[in-house]
């Protein structure tokens, strides 16, 4: 199209759209409108609240309890974030201790300091894993 087009140009005021080739069970999905799913509910019922039997949980143990949850949450984190310690301080220490290190101790990441944090990550990393253990019930 190399012409000007104008608003009183029949042909070429409105463009034309796209046949779509995306369907639902043999229809256009621009010819279906509004899923069932993105409507918002209705309410069924006028029950208050109040009037549920409050011996309908109990099964489970109340509201948001499931099977052992919140016993060892916090020994869980302590574990998860000693495993993430001691795995990133063992590779900062691997990394300080690589033979290039030998040949030329003034590359980056060979020094006396990288050795240092390398260890402290470990170490507190190792601690986390301890106290996760002693801490779980």
């Amino acid at each position: 199209m190399c012409g000007t087009l104008f608003a009183s140009d029949e042909p070429h005021a409105v463009p034309p759209t796209p046949a779509s080739h995306l369907t639902f069970n043999g229809e256009p999905l621009a010819t279906l409108g509004v899923l069932d799913a993105d409507r918002p509910p209705q309410l069924r019922g006028s029950a208050p609240l109040a009037s549920v039997d409050s011996n309908v949980l109990s099964q489970r143990g109340g509201f948001g309890r499931g099977r052992g949850r919140g016993r060892n949450d916090g020994a869980t984190a302590a574990i998860v974030l000693g495993a993430i310690g001691t795995i990133a301080g063992a590779a900062v220490l691997v990394y300080a201790g690589r033979p290039e290190c030998s040949a030329n101790p003034n590359l980056g990441g060979c020094g006396y300091g990288t050795k240092v944090v390398g260890g402290a990550v470990l170490t507190a990393g190792l601690v986390g894993l301890m106290v996760g253990a002693l801490t779980w019930r």
